[in-house]
């Protein structure tokens, strides 16, 4: 199968996102056997002025052209918010056989996702997104949504963190500040003390001088990408899995597969709910509030062994069940129409497809 994978791969950044989800998404489709042509509609955009003046007239002519040269049996979009409607509903005129899906990888409630989702939904035959509340479903028309979890690959979550025999810190958190520039955003103070991902951090740096903090794009720590973030990661054992709010059912950041997928031991916090998939004290340890949270880093760090079995525990399972190959094969089985019953006996998270 001809894949057409319409993403942002951030060209201009030189590497700093090569552990994205596009990445992976495409490296997933090539393993199973297919064709891919990877297209960077934001690249394209930013090419030239003239994009920005005439509202990205030239992507839309460069993804149409693409479409007719390749023709591709699917396209698949990551977000893709360069890209027009009306592209897409010409695309299906010309090449009728097509099919459209998209993945989405933020919080159904956060950045207009619903918004978006919805105002394109009568061009996509399904939506695939990282959280697995009923709410979802109010952008379907006359097509599907689902939930697909966060994508680990053993090309780009390389490490076995858990194997190591030191480490110089105990807990890692790195806060992104946004991909676009990669650096501290300017201070807005009001704002940032109601952000309850930094009240858990000033938590924690506040209450204990014995657990070894190594806390990035925090305070006046820039935040840390690509090879450099691979470097420092290892320095740990144990890692935050923070959520932006509100939080939706099964709605983790990027960092649950970047973390454990590496080999952290993982802490969640429980209104998430996914220890339907990685078991409590297993395989991730949940906590419900930054006072547990902080007794439960101060007992991991006294019983090391069993946070190093913990986070050997959830990369077995992430790497085995949610790897790039298998999560791209279930978005097929979707598109295909496969039943949930057929797919729950196939695929190892919660299966749930809002038709």
């Amino acid at each position: 199968m001809r894949v057409l994978h319409v993403s942002n791969f951030g060209d201009r950044h030189n590497g700093r996102l090569f552990w994205n989800h596009c990445f992976k998404i495409s490296n997933g489709f090539t393993r199973n056997g297919h064709s891919v042509y990877n297209f960077s509609d934001r690249d394209q955009s930013r090419s030239s002025i003239i994009n920005k003046l005439n509202n990205n007239k030239n992507v839309q002519k460069s993804l149409i052209d693409v479409n007719k040269n390749y023709n591709p049996d699917l396209i698949v979009l990551g977000h893709a918010d360069r890209i027009h409607n009306e592209t897409l509903e010409l695309i299906k005129r010309n090449n009728k056989d097509v099919k459209i899906i998209e993945w989405n990888v933020d919080n159904y409630h956060l950045d207009q996702t619903e918004n978006k989702l919805t105002s394109r939904s009568s061009f996509i035959d399904g939506f695939f997104i990282t959280t697995a509340d009923e709410k979802i479903s109010s952008c379907i028309n006359n097509n599907f949504i689902s939930f697909f979890p966060n994508i680990v690959d053993r090309s780009i979550e390389r490490l076995k963190i858990f194997d190591l025999s030191k480490h110089s810190g105990d807990v890692f958190f790195a806060l992104s500040h946004g991909v676009g520039t990669g650096i501290l955003r300017k201070k807005n103070t009001v704002k940032e003390n109601f952000n309850p991902r930094v009240q858990i951090l000033d938590h924690l740096t506040n209450e204990s001088n014995d657990i070894k903090y190594r806390f990035y794009g925090y305070k006046n720590i820039q935040p840390i990408w690509a090879n450099e973030f691979e470097s420092k990661i290892k320095d740990c054992y144990m890692g935050l899995c923070l959520q932006r709010k509100p939080q939706l059912k099964y709605c983790l950041s990027d960092r649950v597969s970047q973390y454990a997928g590496n080999g952290l031991m993982i802490f969640i916090e429980h209104d998430t709910m996914f220890y339907d998939f990685l078991e409590d004290g297993k395989e991730a340890v949940y906590f419900n509030d930054k006072s547990e949270l902080s007794e439960k880093i101060k007992f991991y760090k006294i019983n090391k062994i069993k946070a190093l079995e913990i986070a050997k525990n959830g990369h077995k399972k992430l790497h085995k069940f949610c790897n790039e190959t298998i999560v791209t094969n279930y978005f097929i089985d979707c598109l295909n129409g496969e039943r949930e019953e057929a797919l729950n006996s196939k695929y190892n998270w919660p299966i749930h497809i809002y038709r």
